[in-house]
């Protein structure tokens, strides 16, 4: 799972209209499954993260792991 993690780490995350959302900064891990969680970005500057529909913690914006649409060049989210 590091290969993977490493591998995305710093790509854009953009939304459903493929607006930049930010970048990736770091994937969640669930301690107890091993599974990803979710993700969490640092988001462009001119954006208001209070109208966004995740929550920020210690800098970054951590979206759940079913708000991701796919994996490619970049990350996309379904909203």
């Amino acid at each position: 799972m590091a290969v993977f993690a490493r591998e995305i780490v710093g790509r854009e995350v953009i939304d459903s209209h493929s607006q930049l959302l930010g970048i990736l900064r770091d994937i969640i891990f669930d301690k107890q499954s091993g599974s990803i969680s979710g993700i969490r970005v640092k988001i462009e500057e001119n954006l208001d993260p209070t109208v966004l529909p995740w929550e920020m913690a210690d800098g970054l914006m951590e979206i759940p792991v079913d708000e991701v649409a796919r994996i490619a060049s970049k990350v996309h989210l379904k909203r």
